[in-house]
């Protein structure tokens, strides 16, 4: 089982940090079941630095965790990230990531949402998203593509939606 962590910033976004260590947690709390299953789980960090990783990845929302090549929430929300505001040059807004979780939305993804998907995914596995024929994905979402657009060939943006 492939686990990818999807980012833009653990250096200083708050919504990154705190996803990251969930992960690690529910890692963790997950363990006694992949050792009685004998499942193996690589687990890749992914930052994604350049709208080229982001094309390539196909990032839409910052940050992401994927099981074998699948959004654990695809149907995400985004909301002002105050802590990658602070990353702008400018006074601009850049959006990150809101998990929803038994009718509750975060900021950072819940434990008990990254276990429930990671158990899932150990029980009843699904084919990798490369191996998934009517996969579909949106791309790139224009928000991490403005995080991403170079203010010296934009007048009109410095990274953010300013």
């Amino acid at each position: 089982m492939t686990v990818d962590f999807l980012y833009l910033d653990t250096e200083s976004c708050d919504r990154c940090i705190g996803t990251e260590a969930a992960l690690e947690t529910a890692l963790e709390r997950v363990a006694p079941i992949l050792d009685v299953l004998d499942v193996e789980v690589v687990v890749r960090d992914i930052h994604v630095s350049t709208l080229a990783a982001a094309e390539a990845t196909q990032l839409a929302v910052s940050p992401t965790i994927r099981i074998n090549g699948q959004d654990i929430q695809p149907d995400y929300l985004e909301n002002t990230c105050e802590s990658c505001g602070d990353l702008c040059a400018c006074s601009g807004d850049v959006d990150c990531r809101l998990w929803r979780y038994r009718g509750e939305e975060h900021t950072a993804a819940p434990v008990g949402l990254l276990v429930e998907a990671l158990t899932v995914a150990i029980v009843s596995p699904q084919p990798s998203a490369v191996d998934a024929p009517d996969r579909q994905t949106d791309g790139v979402s224009a928000n991490v593509r403005a995080f991403f657009e170079d203010p010296e060939t934009d007048d009109t943006s410095c990274g953010c939606e300013c």
